[in-house]
């Protein structure tokens, strides 16, 4: 499948370039490439697990070397893959995808499509999602939580096999600036200089609240043009989202109210 060609009138342009998404039941039901991998995506797959698996444990590596130094602490040396993975999916999210969105808008057309770099990108964070836990739980095991370290991971590693799989993988890196507020916190992490609570918490509000929002009712408006079901899916990490900056917003409270209380004695 190609996208359609540059003169071809888009049923998205009667609305603002950005919130092209058509209503369900406009058009007919969106044509996937077959699922599956060829032998020549195998081939690729591998290819980019090893790139990634090479940039992960090097990185690793790296913050063990400065831990045993005594220039980082063992939470920090937990964060440096996620540094690493955060950094490599915002910078691929706000120098093509986003670009890319703010063209087309959420044309499913040219949206759900496969692209080098898209499958490198998913491959990536695969990559991450299965080394932070194996190699975590070697390095750092007791920063290895059960929901945001094992069911998480798990989780994304699942999801980023099932968009490969369907060929799906633009689509999903959508959802990739939303890596910004993990770069933030996983920055404050490795240096504690650099961190910035508020300007992590503004982020995350924006990019996986507000963002992911649109998004959610982007692929709700959509669902009956996609032979793939996927809101379920972004519903319920939006719901995650929602109880992590809830959590957050009621522990800034908690350190303004102790501040507050510490001054007036």
């Amino acid at each position: 499948r190609h996208p359609p060609a540059p003169g071809r009138p888009s049923r998205f342009s009667r609305l603002p370039r950005v919130l092209r998404t058509c209503p369900t039941g406009a058009s007919a039901m969106l044509q996937l490439e077959p699922a599956g991998f060829t032998a020549a995506q195998w081939d690729m797959f591998a290819k980019d697990l090893a790139i990634a698996a090479a940039f992960m444990s090097t990185a690793l590596a790296l913050g063990k070397i400065l831990e045993h130094g005594g220039r980082m602490d063992r939470k920090g040396v937990s964060y440096v893959m996620s540094l690493l993975n955060a950094g490599a999916m915002t910078a691929s999210a706000a120098w093509t995808f986003m670009p890319r969105f703010l063209e087309v808008g959420f044309d499913l057309e040219r949206l759900f499509l496969d692209s080098r770099l898209s499958r490198f990108a998913c491959t990536f964070f695969l990559a991450f999602c299965l080394l932070d836990l194996l190699l975590g739980s070697v390095c750092y095991r007791e920063q290895v939580e059960l929901l945001t370290g094992w069911i998480h991971h798990l989780a994304y590693a699942w999801l980023m096999w099932h968009v490969l799989w369907h060929h799906i993988s633009d689509a999903f890196c959508l959802f990739l600036v939303e890596e910004l507020p993990t770069f933030l916190l996983a920055l404050g992490n490795v240096s504690r200089p650099l961190r910035t609570n508020w300007l992590f918490g503004g982020s995350f509000f924006v990019t996986r609240l507000v963002w992911h929002g649109y998004l959610l009712w982007a692929f709700l408006s959509t669902r009956g043009e996609l032979p793939i079901t996927l809101w379920p899916l972004v519903l319920a990490t939006f719901g995650l989202h929602a109880h992590w900056f809830s959590g957050w917003t009621r522990q800034q409270v908690r350190r303004l109210r102790k501040r507050a209380k510490a001054k007036a004695d």
